[in-house]
């Protein structure tokens, strides 16, 4: 077997992160099946071809990364010691479900799960239906909008803080918190960006927690009170280096798991109408036949997806497809690229509606899989249903759409649109 050293380093290929050096990537490296596995300058293993990201993902040796290789040190801190750097962002992500491991893992998730399965996503529509109608009724006023500061963002916040009883003054300032959070996604930090996210994750945190720990104590919010009741009943003790870290409240299980909730989910409303919006004709079919509402999203997310990589962890001694992977290995999972992929999806620059979606890789896969990926869905869904009732068209406008580089997501720090209310024919 070979070492992962003598792979061919992803950023000699050209990436750097963010969606334009994503695509440029793709472009390159399905051009022929000369690279199989790669690696990072750092050392990790890159899995980036579908079927290999679908089998490697699923393999019992890969794990997620511990929150103790993640922030180091910063569980052995005495209680009142002051954090590191990195540690307001640790004090967070140190909760989330993608950060455990068995024994860990599966219970926790489950809890979430309870509160994020289909069934539970058709209960929460009317709260995000209020919200979505309740945002677009301010937009169609408006001759131009921000669709990220003005839709996206405030979505995502307001449906999540509505569930988990936070003010308005709260939901607010965490929007302004997850739009500095996005800093912690950089792939190369300076100081000053490292502070932005360490501070501005810690504010997410502390309102997050405040919000839902008041609306425990008072009862008033079942969403609330039935993960923590779900979250009492985990027994599994805390491992940081290993397995993780049971949530030792529902506050922090909903800060640590609600990022991709503020954050993502509202990337991913941005991508869906930048992809639509960027083939008018499947739009205008989409919007003629809203029951091709969940394959047109599918499809946007396919092609725009916004999670680039995510990094999981080598549990056990392994080896796969004739590398030796040795225990503690970082791997970098380029989920969107198995969606580019052109071995299982067939000319993917191109936008179809009939594209069978089996196996798609968005929301990554294996038991580490997005857990709120239908409600992500179910939000998006609402917002373009919503769209097409309230006949607005949106449109691009001739200002640039920069998106951001050197970052693990494909993001849009601003997508300026013209508005117009359509009328009855």
């Amino acid at each position: 077997m070979s070492d992962i050293s003598s792979l061919t380093s992803l950023e000699s290929l050209g990436f750097l992160g963010g969606r334009d050096s994503f695509h440029a990537f793709c472009a390159r490296i399905f051009a022929d099946d000369t690279h199989r596995l790669l690696r990072t300058e750092a050392g990790e293993l890159v899995v980036f071809r579908h079927g290999d990201l679908r089998a490697f993902g699923a393999l019992p040796e890969v794990g997620a990364l511990p929150p103790g290789v993640m922030f180091p040190g910063l569980h052995q801190l005495p209680n009142g010691a002051a954090p590191p750097p990195g540690g307001g962002i640790g004090g967070v992500i140190s909760h989330q479900v993608f950060t455990a491991n068995p024994p860990v893992h599966m219970p926790v998730r489950m809890t979430l799960l309870r509160q994020l399965n289909p069934k539970q996503a058709t209960l929460l529509e009317p709260v995000a239906r209020e919200v979505v109608r309740e945002l677009l009724a301010a937009a169609e006023t408006r001759p131009e909008i921000d669709f990220v500061e003005d839709i996206a963002e405030p979505l995502t916040a307001h449906f999540w803080g509505r569930l988990i009883g936070m003010t308005d003054t709260e939901m607010a300032e965490t929007i302004i918190a997850v739009r500095g959070m996005t800093a912690m996604f950089l792939i190369q930090m300076t100081r000053e960006d490292l502070h932005l996210a360490d501070t501005s994750t810690a504010a997410y945190g502390r309102l997050v927690e405040t919000a839902a720990l008041r609306s425990l104590s008072q009862g008033a919010h079942p969403f609330v009170s039935e993960l923590a009741a779900d979250l009492a009943r985990v027994d599994a003790s805390d491992d940081p280096e290993e397995a993780g870290i049971v949530p030792p409240n529902v506050g922090k299980l909903l800060a640590g798991n609600l990022v991709e909730g503020f954050h993502t989910a509202a990337v991913g409303a941005v991508n869906t109408l930048f992809a639509l919006l960027h083939n008018p004709a499947a739009y205008a079919d989409v919007l003629a036949a809203p029951e091709k509402l969940p394959a047109a999203i599918m499809e946007a997310l396919r092609i725009e997806p916004p999670v680039v990589f995510l990094k999981r962890y080598i549990l056990r001694d392994t080896g796969y497809a004739g590398v030796s992977i040795p225990k503690g290995t970082p791997v970098v999972m380029l989920w969107a690229a198995g969606n580019h992929d052109p071995s299982v999806f067939t000319d993917p620059a191109s936008f179809r509606l009939d594209r069978d979606h089996r196996g798609i890789t968005t929301f990554g896969g294996g038991a580490h899989i997005c857990p709120g990926r239908h409600v992500a869905m179910m939000l998006i869904r609402l917002l373009l249903e919503e769209i097409a009732a309230r006949r607005l068209a949106f449109s691009l406008t001739d200002a640039p759409y920069d998106w951001l580089g050197n970052h693990a997501m494909s993001q849009l720090p601003h997508m300026r649109l013209q508005v117009q209310r359509q009328h009855a024919a």
